[in-house]
């Protein structure tokens, strides 16, 4: 007799699918507002401010790769499945 096939739940899909990141809005606000007061200041960007920014613009970067990550998996999940049907 034929092997039953493993029943496949959103529950066990999760386990294995990337983690998705939180809203990266905030941080985008936080980049734009520091920039506008540079601008109203009429202030060089020192290198402090340089480095901070960088650090909030290099974590968005890696939140849109985890997103487009995702976005693959579970499309790709689901392609599989709907192909099997």
């Amino acid at each position: 007799m034929p092997k039953k096939p493993k029943k496949i739940t959103i529950t066990s899909l999760r386990k294995k699918a990337p983690k998705i990141p939180a809203h990266t809005c905030v941080s985008i606000d936080n980049v734009i507002s520091k920039l506008e007061k540079l601008v109203e200041r009429k202030k060089a960007l020192d290198k402090k401010s340089l480095k901070d920014l960088t650090k909030r613009l290099e974590k968005l970067r890696t939140a849109n790769e985890n997103l487009r990550e995702g976005g693959i998996y579970w499309y790709e999940k689901l392609k599989h499945l709907l192909k099997n049907r």
